[in-house]
């Protein structure tokens, strides 16, 4: 039994070593932000050659668009697949709202969303990402409230206006207003409450 030759990467281990650097990538931007990320540290921490990194992403800004183009593709099915069900309306509007409630509230999200938004203005296909991407999740719970409507929920309202709204509340939060805007933010907040304040004008809506 001949041993395999040294060589380039079999698919499998070449797409397995693209989601290690994304990985690495997508800490260093939470962990040290995007002008505190290099290249040559990636590598060294990923244990591959800094032309194992190039050879899939040429620069620093394609290693962010990846990282913000995987997150968003990860997070969007997500909220998709949450249920609307007659007999559970209550939970399942619950579900949704925390979902959204999350994406917003979590320090890991808004550290990367930091990062993302620091380079829009250089980057036109990663705001237009962004605007798609948030485009997706307006029309994702515009959806799940129109079916909501069907059960008799929210029948005062149209369901964009619904969705605007739900939106609206989570990133007008003062909470993540603050670590968006300060990557140092520790104060320690209730979070369940902030939820709740948002849970009590949505409920009321409904």
């Amino acid at each position: 039994m001949t041993n395999r030759k040294s060589g380039r990467p079999t698919q499998q281990k070449s797409a397995e070593l693209t989601e290690l650097i994304l990985d690495a990538a997508e800490r260093s931007f939470v962990e040290r932000g995007f002008q505190g990320t290099t290249i040559h540290d990636l590598a060294e921490g990923c244990g591959v050659t800094r032309r194992s990194i190039v050879a899939r992403f040429k620069t620093k800004d394609d290693l962010l668009v990846a990282v913000a183009i995987r997150d968003m593709e990860t997070y969007s099915p997500q909220l998709r697949a949450l249920q609307v069900r007659q007999e559970r309306c209550w939970e399942d509007l619950e579900a949704l709202i925390r979902k959204l409630w999350e994406r917003g509230s979590n320090k890991k999200n808004a550290a990367l969303l930091r990062a993302y938004l620091g380079e829009t203005v250089r980057l036109p296909h990663l705001a237009e990402a962004i605007r798609v991407f948030y485009y997706e999740i307006s029309a994702t719970i515009e959806e799940k409230i129109a079916e909501m409507q069907l059960y008799g929920m929210f029948r005062g309202y149209k369901a964009s206006t619904v969705a605007a709204c739900a939106i609206s509340l989570v990133i007008s939060n003062p909470r993540i207003r603050t670590m968006l805007l300060d990557p140092a933010f520790e104060e320690p907040v209730t979070v369940e409450r902030y939820f709740t304040d948002i849970w009590t004008l949505i409920r009321a809506m409904a």
